[in-house]
Parts: structure tokens; C-alpha cells; sequence
């Protein structure tokens, strides 16, 4: 049964990742205007959520080994999805000005929804489990080059996100153009 509870969890965490990999802003379907949050704010904010998806796709491998910690592991993921999208839903942060759109919602209540049950099938899985974790196969070179372009990736999409994130729609950058000369 725990190996079940593995392959779930791995499942899930992996359609997370990939459902929070598409709202990277300036992708296909993150296009709102975040430039009155500050860019430390906003790099901060970036920094946790390349980190939680980028991070999820290794525990998809060490939950299917049954690795101990990645279900640890993984229930955090859990609570910091609900968290994430529960906090936009909510608009709560990050708050834009503009309109969430339709995409984006419905990309948010399903990832909110499947953070549900990857708690609660990562919790079930550490309490069924008797303390026995498995030993991978991976070796530590293998790691090392892994953990390196996890790191150069992550760096590129929070430098990309926050740069996309904190850049002025052209819209309102025209409107406020012609509202100064307007002024003048």
C-alpha cells in the first residue's frame, strides 16, 4: 500500500509543479501588473515559489524510492501550495490591479484543490511507514550536477519573473504618458 501512497504522492506533486509553472509571470498566463509591489518583495516572493516547484520535481523521485523525507518534505509542499493559492484566491497577496484572469483561476483552484490530498496522502504515508527509510540509488556526483541546475534555473526564472512581474503593462504606461502630457 505504501508504494501506492508513493506513486500518488509523487503524481501530485509533479502536476503541482507543473500547474505552478505556467503562472510564471510573463508566461502564458500570469500577465498581471505587480510593478507597485516592491521588486524585494516581489524577488523574495519568486525565490519561495521557484523553489517550491523546482524543488517538487526531485521529490517526485525520492517519494516513488519511498524515501522518508521526501514525504516530510512533500507535506510541506502541500501546505505551501494551499498557502499560495489560497492567499491569491483570497486576495491577500500578491494583489494586482488588474483583473485576475479566467485561466489563471481556474489553474489556481485546482492546484489549491490537489495540495489537499497531497498533505494528507504524505502525512498518511509517514505515519503507516515504521521508521524505515530507503537508501537511493543516486550518486553524489549525480546529485551535485543536479542540485547545480536546479540553482542556475532557479535563478533564471525568479530573475525573469520579478523583471516580468515589476514591468509596467504597455497599457497603463501609454495611459500614463498621455495623462502627464495632459498635466503638462
Amino acid at each position: 500500500m505504501e508504494n501506492y501512497i508513493g506513486y500518488a504522492v509523487a503524481g501530485l506533486l509533479a502536476i503541482s509543479a507543473v500547474l505552478l509553472g505556467t503562472l510564471i509571470p510573463g508566461g502564458p498566463i500570469e500577465k498581471r501588473d505587480f510593478s507597485h509591489i516592491s521588486p524585494l518583495k516581489l524577488g523574495v516572493f519568486n525565490v519561495f515559489l521557484t523553489a517550491l516547484g523546482v524543488g517538487s520535481f526531485p521529490l517526485v523521485y525520492f517519494s516513488i524510492e519511498g524515501f522518508e523525507v521526501a514525504f516530510i518534505a512533500a507535506a510541506l509542499c502541500g501546505i505551501s501550495y494551499f498557502l499560495v493559492y489560497a492567499l491569491d484566491l483570497g486576495k491577500i497577496f500578491p494583489v494586482s490591479p488588474d483583473r485576475m484572469p479566467r485561466a489563471l483561476f481556474w489553474i489556481e483552484v485546482v492546484g489549491l484543490l490537489l495540495s489537499i490530498p497531497l498533505l494528507l496522502l504524505s502525512l498518511i504515508y509517514m505515519f503507516m511507514s515504521k521508521g524505515s527509510s530507503n537508501v537511493t540509488g543516486v550518486q553524489s556526483s549525480a546529485m551535485i550536477m543536479i542540485l547545480v541546475v536546479m540553482i542556475a534555473l532557479g535563478v533564471g526564472i525568479v530573475i525573469f519573473a520579478t523583471k516580468s512581474a515589476t514591468r509596467q503593462s504597455p497599457n497603463k504606461a501609454n495611459s500614463a504618458d498621455e495623462t502627464s502630457r495632459v498635466d503638462d
